[in-house]
């Protein structure tokens, strides 16, 4: 069986939470004899080709070369997390959202419209859609009721997160912080000012170099963070990045990790976080299923100093820190074996032609 996997998507903007999720399907479908999986992207990095291409069954394919091989073969099935192989029609399609237009709060009305009717005809046309987790499944149920029988649960094991060594993670302080420290924080643009705010009282309270990376959706919401950093006190302790910069060695060698209002396509940051022993602190919100309270520290940002006492305990308790991260390993050990135990899909072992 052919298994044709399109790397790109009109939704996600983080390029490497796909390839990782290419990845992890290549893993799973490594030892079956029956299968030979098509790379397709014109994009693809030459680092994530090599890793691509250290099973004996992948083949690397630009857009062109995929869509005339589509017509030549009979027994195909097209993987993709938002994207379409012209002539490819003839072969069942199995739908992968990572993010959905509705997460997209900063798009113009007719860029989300655009993407609304797209995502749309993705699900129609897609044999299943998959939820990668129950957060994933219950969103996407939620938004689109009237597809609830095209949609699945599955999931895809964090077996294959790059192996980083101490050295590894120092040369990312050193890209990313000259070296430093920091909190990678992933905030809205709306609550940014508070966060900061937090920030502030945790530089005033201990003198340090740790510093605040910012990551924000989009280059517009990046322009705007320019603009509110403008006279702020620490803001040579600021970073300001965009999801489509976002590395995974970032996730591996932050102090802590931050999490403000997010929905189910973080969740993949939040699973390669905890997998790297990194600590959580999660706002308080009701789109958050209780499986995934123990990831992390969840608390009500809002309330005063919240977050600021958070950052200050980390910091000075590093015993804290570390059983904190503990138990988020913990959890994600246990959702695993839920996951098995509830029979989800399997991709891609458990696709049909």
């Amino acid at each position: 069986m052919r298994l044709f996997i399109l790397t790109e998507s009109d939704f996600i903007q983080s390029s490497d939470i796909i390839y990782q999720k290419v990845l992890d399907i290549i893993e799973v479908g490594a030892k079956s004899a029956h299968l030979h999986f098509y790379i397709v992207g014109n994009q693809v990095p030459l680092a994530h080709q090599d890793l691509f291409t250290t099973y004996g069954n992948v083949t690397i394919l630009k857009m062109h070369q995929a869509e005339k091989l589509m017509g030549e073969v009979t027994n195909a099935i097209v993987i993709h997390f938002g994207s379409e192989l012209k002539g490819s029609s003839q072969f069942p399609h199995y739908f992968i959202p990572l993010s959905a237009p509705y997460l997209h709060h900063n798009s113009s009305l007719i860029t989300r419209w655009r993407q609304q009717m797209a995502f749309k005809k993705y699900i129609k046309k897609a044999v299943f859609t998959f939820g990668i987790n129950d957060w994933a499944i219950d969103s996407l149920r939620n938004k689109y009721p009237s597809f609830k029988t095209k949609m699945q649960d599955a999931w895809l094991p964090v077996s294959l997160l790059p192996k980083l060594e101490w050295v590894d993670l120092s040369e990312t302080r050193n890209e990313l912080t000259q070296g430093h420290n920091y909190f990678l924080s992933f905030t809205p643009i709306d609550n940014l000012i508070a966060t900061l705010k937090e920030f502030s009282l945790f530089k005033k309270w201990q003198l340090t170099t740790m510093v605040l990376v910012f990551i924000l959706d989009n280059p517009k919401q990046l322009a705007e963070a320019q603009q509110i950093l403008k006279g702020y006190k620490f803001q040579e302790d600021i970073v300001l990045k965009t999801l489509d910069q976002l590395e995974i060695e970032w996730l591996a060698a932050a102090y802590a990790v931050v999490m403000d209002g997010i929905d189910f396509d973080k969740t993949s940051l939040i699973e390669w976080a905890v997998h790297y022993d990194i600590p959580l602190l999660l706002n308080e919100n009701n789109l958050q299923p209780a499986s995934w309270l123990k990831a992390g520290d969840v608390f009500l940002f809002s309330e005063k100093n919240a977050l600021f006492n958070h950052l200050k305990l980390y910091y000075k308790d590093e015993m804290y820190r570390q059983a904190r991260a503990k138990l988020g390993k913990e959890w994600l050990v246990e959702l695993t074996e839920q996951r098995n135990l509830n029979h989800f899909v399997k991709i891609p072992l458990d696709l049909k032609s």
